[in-house]
């Protein structure tokens, strides 16, 4: 298992092999029981204001604080609808069942109840804690990364690198928060990709060209041996750029099917991996 050194360093090093402009996320959820960690900022306490968690997200990333945010805290419905902080009831959700942006209410009332992501957990949910992941403290459940999309490119070939296979994606334009971490946190997905919602450019001051890529944190080290690898054979962020080489020298199976072709083959770049 990941100790919390190892996650800090992980952090610091993604911070630097990605030229990110914000910190990796952090997210641990808390269940009743758990212990709220010392010197975390509460914003209902600490700071007298409740915050979406899109606002949250944007403290620890761009001001890079540690945030406990439990019921009290919390300024949206929707994460603690989806984290099962709160309670909801038949007459909230025929309330709520047409609120996701449909054109047909009974479609969405039925996606609402059938699709809408929920944290799949029998045990009492109280809150979560935020942290930027090179600072960490705990072991976190997912990391979240707020990246522009050439980033983003970086983080999926080493997904893919490690996986044999692609990432998945949740493209709902609504409650991203829930639609980044959930998927992750059942299970579903090892890795996830997904859109800010308007309540992040909004609210959460999101830039518009961010996207957002989601993992479980135990993945942390094999996303960074990725990383590393890509980048040691001149494909990771930092290594790649522009130029417009026609004829330019190719791998070696292309080569071969060009000879298969009667074409010109060309030039060798060599062995990349």
């Amino acid at each position: 298992m990941v100790t919390t050194d190892e996650i800090r360093r992980y952090g610091a090093q993604l911070e630097q092999a990605l030229n990110l402009k914000e910190a990796p996320i952090a997210i641990k959820v808390l269940y009743r029981g758990d212990e709220i960690p010392e010197g975390f900022i509460r914003p209902h306490r600490d700071m007298k204001k409740d915050l979406a968690l899109c606002q949250a997200f944007t403290i620890v990333r761009h001001n890079r604080k540690s945030l406990a945010m439990l019921k009290e805290d919390n300024w949206c419905i929707w994460p603690m609808i989806s984290f099962k902080i709160a309670p909801v009831t038949e007459a909230d959700n025929e309330m709520l069942g047409d609120k996701h942006f449909m054109k047909d209410p009974q479609a969405s009332r039925a996606y609402f109840k059938d699709e809408y992501p929920r944290l799949d957990t029998q045990k009492e949910v109280i809150g979560w804690v935020l942290s930027p992941l090179s600072e960490c403290a705990f072991v976190p459940d997912i990391i979240m990364i707020y990246c522009y999309p050439g980033q983003l490119r970086s983080l999926l070939m080493a997904a893919k690198y490690e996986m044999g296979k692609t990432a998945g994606a949740s493209l709902d334009t609504c409650a991203s928060c829930v639609h980044a971490a959930i998927p992750v946190l059942n299970g579903d997905m090892p890795y996830n990709v997904s859109i800010p919602d308007p309540g992040d450019y909004e609210r959460g001051l999101c830039d518009e060209n961010y996207m957002i890529f989601t993992m479980r944190g135990d993945r942390i080290e094999e996303i960074m041996s990725g990383i590393q690898t890509l980048s040691k054979s001149g494909f990771g962020y930092r290594g790649l750029t522009m130029d417009m080489n026609f004829n330019y020298p190719r791998p070696p199976f292309y080569i071969k099917m060009f000879e298969n072709w009667g074409l010109e083959k060309g030039e060798s770049w060599g062995q990349r991996f």
